[in-house]
């Protein structure tokens, strides 16, 4: 017998900003843009915003009316969709659909075998996309450290090679210059079956950055032209350190970056007008006391929310940081802050996220933190369900038919649904003495032992030998 009608069902979300606060930054970024304007240290970039009507003095300065960065908003395409290597999509970014991956570049490996702190090496990235393959609440895969066991100039070659032979899922890059962006290019398209097919399902995306404050070096506008012309997705983020090189209000500092974004937008959609661009910042502040960048501030986790809105704002895909933190082992400290991270992104709703298995702000990667990462993806997502209210879940004729002092241990309901609850496989609810008899591990060692488990037994999709073979082709002639 149905007796309540209306359907309340709200997915948990929030605002950081209101719809003044965001006009109010839009202007103060256009005003940047207008008074200040950005230097632009590319011959080829200063020519092209000439001739589309920005005013240019001072040798590099260039100085934006508004009407070109809203026909560059208005330009850029809201969704991107990246596809897996065999070409399928995997990946969507739009409205407030979420993806996790690792971060790139770090220096330091956390040795799961050895709890050694050392530099990375060719295995260790191997190892981690294997593990990152395996996972799956990690939706895409960056490159994670820089390997020492090569020459220096071959890093970031290198790094593409093994992410394309070594995982099937979508890659975030990053690369030194423009021929290294080209070589990764081709690589990905090698394996894709051509350049068109690669431009065709999308699945790569270039990370770059402007230099703060309100610069562009040579080679990030090289790189970032180069994907408008491949009609590749690419975040062009800015990352200011606030009372650094950016200013100390995080008002100011989204201000700058928004500008900063929009100056890199504006070149990008002059270059191919509709090629996929997507909206990021990482405005960080500079702990005074540590004189180091802060990962897991609450102030952080404030400014990567307001750029996730500010995108959506303005119809773009947004770009985001999560499952990251400022401690220096795989302690409480990771566990809280990956899991603060992880949370505040969900509900922000920021489109691709990155960084999952930062530790020491940036300078060290640790599987076990990209593991832990994926469970508390898996339990933010049950999180994020909210709670469906409507006839089929209010079960009143249940509660009807079970009646004062009676129970639901053994209605065909509970039976039904006892598995829609969330059953984590690493985070302990045994009782003790369960526990006990199970080993009494730490979630630290479930954690360790898991990362182990799937190095050794998770073996990817092999990459086809021809593509394999031309892959590393590229690579040797990046060698020569």
């Amino acid at each position: 017998m149905n007796t309540v009608n209306t359907i309340v069902y709200q997915t948990p979300q929030f605002s950081i900003l209101s719809e003044s606060q965001m006009r109010y930054l839009h202007l103060a970024a256009l005003e940047v843009l207008r008074r200040t304007g950005v230097r632009f240290h590319h011959q080829s970039a200063l020519e092209l915003l000439k001739e589309a009507g920005a005013f240019v003095s001072d040798g590099n300065l260039v100085k934006f009316p508004a009407r070109m960065v809203e026909d560059a908003i208005a330009s850029a395409p809201s969704r991107v969709i990246m596809c897996n290597r065999d070409g399928e999509p995997a990946v969507f970014l739009e409205d407030r659909k979420v993806n996790f991956g690792t971060g790139s570049d770090c220096i330091n490996f956390l040795d799961h075998e050895t709890g050694e702190h050392r530099k990375f090496v060719t295995q260790d990235l191997i190892n981690g996309y294997h593990l990152c393959d395996a996972l799956p609440n990690i939706h895409f895969v960056m490159s994670i450290g820089i390997p020492t066991d090569v020459e220096t100039d071959l890093a970031y070659d290198t790094q593409m090679a093994l992410m394309l032979e070594h995982t099937t899922k979508p890659l975030v890059f990053v690369t030194n210059d423009l021929d290294s962006c080209q070589r990764a290019i081709d690589m990905a398209a090698a394996v894709a079956g051509g350049h068109e097919a690669l431009r065709e399902r999308q699945s790569i995306l270039l990370y770059s950055e402007p230099s703060s404050p309100l610069q562009q070096s040579d080679t990030a506008i090289d790189k970032l032209m180069l994907m408008a012309k491949h009609e590749l997705p690419v975040v062009h983020s800015p990352a200011p350190l606030m009372g650094g090189t950016g200013p100390i209000t995080m008002a100011s500092g989204l201000a700058m970056s928004v500008a900063e974004i929009f100056s890199s937008l504006v070149v990008h959609q002059l270059t191919k007008p509709g090629a996929p661009y997507i909206f990021g910042a990482g405005l960080h502040h500079m702990d005074m006391k540590a004189a180091q960048i802060c990962y897991a501030s609450p102030e952080f986790q404030l400014t990567k929310s307001a750029i996730a809105q500010l995108g959506r704002w303005y119809g773009i895909p947004t770009w985001g940081y999560a499952g990251c933190t400022d401690a220096k082992v795989m302690d409480e400290q990771a566990a809280l802050e990956s899991l603060l991270s992880v949370m505040m992104a969900k509900f922000s709703g920021a489109n691709l996220i990155h960084d999952v298995g930062y530790m020491e702000s940036g300078l060290t990667c640790s599987f076990e933190m990209i593991v832990l990462t994926d469970e508390l993806i898996a339990l933010t997502d049950n999180l994020m369900k909210g709670i469906e209210i409507n006839d089929d879940t209010l079960m009143l004729d249940e509660i009807h038919q079970v009646g004062p002092g009676g129970h639901f241990l053994n209605t065909q309901q509970t039976m039904n649904r006892f598995k829609d609850f969330w059953y984590p496989n690493l985070l302990d609810r045994s009782i003790r003495p369960t526990w006990l008899e199970e080993g009494g591990t730490t979630l630290g060692e479930r954690l360790t032992s898991r990362v182990k488990e799937i190095i050794k037994e998770h073996q990817p999709k092999p990459l086809d030998p021809e593509k394999k073979r031309q892959v590393q082709e590229i690579l040797a002639q990046a060698g020569r």
